[in-house]
């Protein structure tokens, strides 16, 4: 009945879960689903409480990403999320969804994404990029550089941090925005403001 009803939401049985424990790390499989037609890559982990879903839409997921309980991924209606590797959804809940006709929301590599977080609409969030709070990120692009253990702050990816409604905002490697409320009247400053060189 359980597998069945998994089947009807296009997700993987509780067998097809629990193998990919093979390559991933799956904490609790009877918790976590995974749709059947996502790409999932190896040394993943993932924590009771997460989804991956494909409604009519494609999720490529690459290796060695930390998915904390109550991640969403989801694609839906032609949209299409694609994960880089080494990055962190989480803690705090965080949604990614490509669920517009047509939409795509790309994160790179070493991206990291916390306490909240929502991204929605043709997104781009690039290498070692980071959106920290509960933002609602819509067709944001976030250009990639270094993580944010990289010893030149302008030299890292760019950040969002704070609450509130992030629409259509472009920010270049070294950028920050500390926002409350609207970020279109945020300013955009630099993270060496913040984390001196070397820190």
């Amino acid at each position: 009945m359980m597998d069945a009803q998994r089947r009807a939401k296009g997700f993987r049985t509780l067998a097809e879960t629990a193998a990919l424990a093979g390559t991933n790390t799956v904490l609790d499989p009877f918790s976590t689903l995974i749709a059947t037609e996502a790409v999932i890559g190896e040394g993943n982990t993932f924590f009771p409480g997460v989804v991956v879903q494909c409604d009519g839409g494609t999720c490529s997921i690459g290796s060695g990403n930390t998915f904390h309980p109550s991640t969403l991924i989801a694609a839906a209606d032609g949209g299409r999320v694609v994960v880089g590797d080494g990055c962190s959804f989480g803690p705090g809940g965080v949604q990614v969804k490509a669920n517009q006709p047509g939409s795509v929301l790309s994160i790179g590599d070493r991206a990291r994404l916390l306490n909240g977080a929502e991204i929605v609409g043709s997104s781009t969030i690039g290498n070692g990029a980071q959106i920290i709070g509960a933002i609602s990120a819509q067709s944001v692009r976030l250009a990639g550089g270094d993580d944010f253990t990289g010893p030149d702050p302008d030299r890292r990816g760019a950040v969002l941090k704070g609450a509130g409604l992030a629409r259509g905002i472009r920010l270049e490697a070294g950028d920050v925005v500390n926002g409350l409320g609207d970020f279109a009247t945020a300013a955009v400053e630099r993270q060496l403001a913040y984390h001196p060189r070397g820190k």
